[in-house]
């Protein structure tokens, strides 16, 4: 058994758990805190929405809620699940570990999700969308991957709704991911719901006229929900990719609020996508720690990939890899770029209920 103190990083932790099939202990959790002791409720929404694709996983939690034991089971996946995510986090808080935990499940996992669409402390929708699935193809997942946005719904009350496939794999494959490249084009979507459809259009012009100094190729389309499909708050933001000569995505997001102006809402979001870009990485700081994962879940093989400098979760999950699987990482930094060069070799994890022919 794998024992921890404290509250963070706490859904990699289970995760892990769960792929290695090891018990792990977690005590001390917001033990000290004045306003919550021990778990909040995004965190046992969360474990609620992984016995729905888990089977046979055993959570014992203190009455305090201050510690937690789980001993995982199977990864069953499948199809028709349906899941409430609540509005203390954003649906991205919940995807990630399941783009981590389906592929090796026993069923392509189909799961309908509902909740905040977009905020500003998890990763949105569209940043999975046209960042986080498409990078899964360098590892041997390219077909059934998607990602549906039915409904939008902005923070604090939620509302909205996805559609998340993802297959299955015998395991995954090693990759070479160390030349960023040079940006060749900026794609985005500036999206609105419950406002007037002028919000996104003047996010758009505000990151254009900061993009358009370094690249004519720029396009950033609005998206506005009315109506239902609007979730149950207002709100608005916008996200922004950049695509390489290598083909490395990159992406930045700003959602807007009642006291920002979209100008600033566009401005900062070119700035941060011209920040990723400066940092020389192949994958983004918000998707990091899930490449580090998939590489060392990958077959008995070495795979390299660039990152820029790495992220605070991306450092804790290369010790939970550690911890997890004995998998230790070699980091060569470039001092030219600051950008790291990530090495490992895989573990050879392998999904048995895939069927090699």
């Amino acid at each position: 058994m794998l024992r921890y103190k404290g509250a963070q990083h706490f859904r990699e932790r289970i995760v892990l758990a769960t792929l290695s099939g090891r018990t792990v202990r977690i005590d001390e959790i917001r033990s000290d805190d004045d306003e919550q002791i021990g778990l909040r409720p995004f965190e046992a929404n969360f474990l609620r929405l992984l016995e729905k694709v888990v089977n046979g996983a055993e959570i014992a939690i203190s009455e305090t809620g201050t510690s937690i034991r789980y001993r995982p089971g199977v990864i069953t996946g499948g199809g028709g699940i349906t899941h409430d995510c609540g509005t203390g986090r954003a649906i991205g808080y919940f995807v990630q570990p399941l783009i981590a935990l389906a592929p090796f499940a026993k069923a392509p996992l189909s799961i309908t999700l509902i909740g905040v669409t977009n905020d500003e402390v998890d990763v949105g929708v569209d940043v999975l969308r046209t960042v986080t699935l498409p990078m899964l193809r360098h590892f041997g997942l390219d077909d059934g991957v998607q990602l549906q946005i039915r409904k939008r719904g902005a923070a604090p009350l939620g509302g909205g709704e996805v559609l998340l496939e993802l297959p299955i794999v015998r395991e995954l494959s090693p990759i070479e991911l160390v030349d960023a490249g040079l940006v060749r084009r900026v794609r985005g979507v500036a999206y609105g719901m419950k406002v007037s459809p002028q919000l996104p259009n003047r996010v758009v012009s505000a990151a254009r006229a900061t993009l358009n100094h370094f690249l004519p190729d720029v396009w950033v389309y609005t998206d506005v929900f009315k109506g239902k499909a609007s979730g149950n708050s207002p709100g608005f933001g916008v996200a922004l990719v950049s695509e390489s000569t290598t083909g490395a995505l990159l992406a930045a997001e700003v959602a807007g609020g009642a006291r920002v102006p979209p100008e600033s809402v566009g401005e900062l979001a070119a700035d941060g996508l011209l920040e990723q870009v400066k940092q020389g990485g192949v994958v983004d700081g918000a998707n990091q720690h899930l490449a580090l994962l998939l590489m060392a879940l990958g077959k008995e093989d070495v795979s390299r990939l660039r990152l820029g400098p790495l992220t605070p979760f991306a450092v804790e999950m290369l010790r939970l890899l550690r911890d997890f699987f004995g998998v230790t990482f070699q980091l060569d930094a470039d001092l030219a770029d600051g950008s790291v060069l990530c090495t490992c070799r895989g573990v050879g994890f392998k999904n048995l209920a895939k069927r090699t022919t």
